[in-house]
């Protein structure tokens, strides 16, 4: 995986207290992971289709984003 934020997607739907440090602080935790200020604002605002696009870019596209517990 090129795409950080897509990494950042994998590694989350694979660990469950990262998903939960996302749930309760999208953005620091998106900041914490290293990802750019624009690909924190993706997860911060939830830019569904922007996020849904990266992944299907990067051969991930059954990956879902969100801040719902």
């Amino acid at each position: 995986m090129k795409d950080l934020l897509v990494r950042f997607l994998i590694t989350m739907d694979k660990d469950a207290k990262l998903k939960q440090q996302y749930l309760k602080d999208p953005e620091g935790t998106a900041k914490a992971f290293g990802l750019s200020d624009e690909d924190v604002q993706l997860c911060a605002k939830n830019d569904v289709n922007a996020i849904k696009g990266r992944c299907e870019a990067e051969g991930a596209d059954n990956l879902e984003i969100s801040h719902s517990k």
